[in-house]
């Protein structure tokens, strides 16, 4: 069954931001990898992007340790309506080795640094924890910091709504 973020507890939004953040991670890291030997800049840009997601996931964790005991709940990002953080890939094409070209990961990167600003505004509606709402309107500002700063890469000309 699909929930929306209003449904959720603030404990099971923490949950989602943390795996939100690990996959963001996982598939920048793979990004990396992707271009490391053949554009190393490319490939060293999406390595540190990696690694602030990383501490951006450590931030959550922090909380939800500090908030909650034992481990966070399993949340899947497929089972919440409007919550599609992770960086997308649509066309099966670029799963080619070959045919990976920065511009396109570039503007695939934006696009999931603009969602994950939007889901961390979401969030901060939605819980009443003060603290919490603060490290969640942190990571919104971040999460901005990104996308202008991939917006910048693309040379202005990510889609924008």
């Amino acid at each position: 069954m699909t929930r929306r973020i209003e449904e959720l507890e603030p404990k099971e939004i923490l949950a989602l931001a943390i795996s939100i953040e690990q996959a963001n991670q996982k598939a920048l890291r793979n990004f990396s990898e992707m271009f490391d030997g053949y554009n190393q800049e490319v490939s060293r840009n999406f390595g540190e992007m990696a690694e602030e997601e990383g501490r951006h996931e450590e931030l959550l964790q922090q909380m939800y340790k500090k908030k909650y005991k034992g481990p966070a709940p399993n949340i899947d990002s497929f089972d919440i309506e409007g919550v599609v953080e992770a960086v997308d890939l649509d066309d099966s094409e670029f799963l080619i080795f070959d045919s990976f070209k920065a511009q396109q990961v570039y503007q695939a990167s934006w696009e999931a640094e603009r969602r994950a600003r939007e889901f961390y505004l979401k969030a901060v509606k939605n819980v009443k924890d003060a603290e919490m709402a603060n490290l969640f309107n942190t990571l919104a500002d971040m999460e901005g910091d990104h996308a202008d700063w991939l917006e910048k890469k693309l040379g202005h000309k990510g889609k924008k709504p």
